[in-house]
């Protein structure tokens, strides 16, 4: 069964958070429902990301294409990173191996770092939250996550689909074996950030305030969570239950009277993302405006953009005369083979252009964020965007010397440069000793505050691993 990300499930005795206000509204600690557990209560010091998105496409890339030459000289695949002038907002990182597993069944424990399982018809899964499931969490105080995923699928443009899609590449994990599908089609996306805003993706009249609206309908769930559970816990809760009731009732009357303040202009301005009729490329644009635009409203702490396999009819926006040939008889993980366990000179210029296609979509996302100003810094400034993928080697299934873009805030670590831990990033397989996923992870929590030098199983692993963060 499919997984409903927790910002969009009720969940007995959880806390459940005033989405877009920046503050809990939730239910008090029931002894009688829920048993303890622990408490961060995280917040984000000086210099330390607010925010997570992870970019993630599979299959790998053109790494000849993809490693920047001396003086973080940039080829076509992150070209449009320069293009929009935020190379000195970037980092990347070559020279990672996956620790756990390789090739496609290993994909579950990217970002899992822990072994994956069969299922009966051999797919594997994930048993354990992905990094950014566990970072968003940390952020609500071990509550509900405030996550909002979105991609682009073959069946972004199908009539007939319900709008998610959890394709192939099986990378979220919010733990208890649930994927975390993508929200694939614009209107939905756009309906999930904004449940009250209009239908036709006009931008409102000044004088409605549509945030407001939002924290009104999830306080309306939160005042229906009292009144359903007050008959079914203990005295003590119950007494619990209603001194938590007048704060909240206090909120409510509070909003009544419309307006909280002011929408920023960046928020309005995503109400305006047009969202039908749209060709692959403009619902994947559609979708990184909306994920840029949810940030700028304050309505999630952490997104995901995933690019699905596009099979050959999604092409037509990427310009480039090998394509037809590439794609001829073969879906996208076949095509791939021709570009690298076959090495086929056309297919690899053809996926090159792929790539950089991925690689615009990537800097659209960071101008959209560097767009935003919040005072001190931008959006961008205050996010950590990871662009990822579950190979380096494209379709060889290696495993080895894959790479990553970590823009905007690298808690702490200089941008503007490239920190390569291979002997030869370009080479298929690297040497066992160069760090992994684990250590990707580990950077990550403690980037958002979560101490530790450890994330994932360190025991059951393909290659050694040595416990803490990359060293940037």
């Amino acid at each position: 069964m499919g997984h409903r990300p927790d910002h969009l499930v009720k969940s007995r005795g959880r806390r459940r958070f005033l989405l877009g206000g920046g503050a809990a509204l939730a239910l008090p600690f029931l002894e009688s429902l829920v048993q303890p557990k622990p408490s961060y209560a995280w917040a984000p010091q000086a210099g330390m990301p607010g925010r997570l998105i992870t970019f993630f496409h599979g299959h790998g890339t053109i790494m000849e294409a993809f490693v920047p030459g001396p003086n973080m000289s940039l080829g076509p695949i992150l070209q449009p990173i320069a293009d929009v002038g935020l190379v000195e907002k970037s980092l990347v990182i070559t020279g990672l191996n996956m620790k756990t597993e390789g090739g496609h069944p290993g994909t579950p424990s990217l970002f899992t770092c822990t072994p994956v399982v069969a299922d009966q018809y051999g797919v594997t899964h994930g048993t354990t939250p992905s990094v950014e499931h566990v970072i968003a969490r940390h952020m609500q105080d071990g509550g509900l996550a405030r996550r909002l995923d979105l991609g682009v699928s073959t069946n972004s443009t199908n009539p007939d689909s319900n709008g998610l899609s959890e394709e192939h590449e099986r990378v979220f994990w919010s733990g208890n074996d649930e994927q975390i599908p993508s929200i694939i089609k614009p209107q939905l996306a756009f309906d999930t950030v904004f449940p009250h805003g209009p239908p036709d993706g006009m931008a409102p009249p000044p004088s409605v305030d549509y945030l407001s609206t939002r924290r009104r309908s999830v306080l309306d769930g939160v005042l229906q969570d009292f009144n359903r559970l007050q008959g079914r816990v203990s005295a003590a809760d119950r007494a619990r239950l209603e001194a938590h009731a007048e704060p909240s009732r206090e909120v409510e009357q509070s909003l009544a009277g419309g307006s909280t303040g002011p929408v920023p202009v960046a928020c309005v301005d995503g109400l305006g993302v047009p969202l039908t009729g749209l060709d692959y490329r403009g619902v994947a644009e559609a979708q990184i405006d909306i994920l840029a635009y949810a940030i700028a409203c304050n309505v999630f702490d952490v997104g995901t953009f995933r690019i699905h396999d596009l099979e050959e009819n999604a092409w037509g926006h990427v310009s480039h005369p090998n394509l037809a040939e590439t794609f001829a008889g073969e879906n996208y993980h076949g095509a791939w083979h021709r570009a690298s366990d076959q090495g086929l000179a056309t297919a690899r210029a053809a996926f090159t252009a792929i790539n950089a296609w991925y690689g615009a979509l990537f800097a659209r996302l960071l101008q959209k964020l560097d767009q935003i100003d919040e005072g001190e810094g931008t959006a961008l400034d205050n996010t950590m965007v990871l662009w990822a993928s579950d190979f380096g080697h494209g379709g060889g299934h290696s495993s080895d010397n894959f790479a990553v873009v970590m823009a905007g805030n690298a808690g702490g670590a200089a941008l503007g440069r490239h920190v390569n831990y291979a002997s030869s990033p370009t080479n298929p397989y690297g040497d066992e000793s160069q760090p992994g996923n684990h250590n990707l992870a580990v950077t990550m929590i403690n980037a958002f505050g979560i101490a530790g030098d450890t994330f994932g199983d360190y025991n059951t692993v393909i290659e050694p691993v040595q416990p803490g963060p990359l060293a940037l």
